[in-house]
């Protein structure tokens, strides 16, 4: 993983932790085991919110992502009774996370059971970080 993407995951976790989540970052997710394991783990019984987050900046305006890795994100989330979240940040954007429910909100790659999400995407559907912890629902403009 770049360090750009180890320290995106660490504002997210100091980000949480000020909001009164507990949370969880799993270094190395995905690396020396078959078993799925996200980047992520957040909850706060104050607020009724629990998530399992797999988290991605990218560069480019469109991410892909497989199929295998967001069923892991949901069977991992599943297995706890949390909410599966794919975190993407676009790098040369310069906006901050868009946060999209697993799978329903991702976008279906044509001829592919594997999964993108492109800034026009996850501009009009994702969540901000205050939306998704529930300080705040902003109106969507398409």
């Amino acid at each position: 993983m770049s360090s750009s993407g180890i320290r995106a995951e660490r504002d997210l976790v100091h980000q949480f932790w000020n909001a009164g989540f507990a949370v969880l970052r799993a270094p190395s997710s995905g690396g020396g085991t078959v078993l799925p394991r996200p980047d992520l783990i957040a909850g706060s019984a104050t607020r009724q919110k629990f998530f399992v987050l797999e988290i991605k900046t990218v560069r480019k305006d469109v991410l892909y992502i497989s199929e295998d890795q967001i069923n892991g994100l949901v069977e991992f989330a599943t297995r706890l009774g949390f909410e599966a979240y794919l975190g993407v940040k676009f790098k040369n954007r310069r906006k901050g996370f868009f946060f999209l429910k697993a799978p329903s909100q991702l976008e279906q790659v044509s001829r592919s059971k594997n999964y993108k999400v492109s800034f026009a995407h996850a501009s009009i559907e994702g969540l901000s970080f205050g939306e998704l912890i529930g300080d705040y629902q902003q109106k969507k403009l398409a």
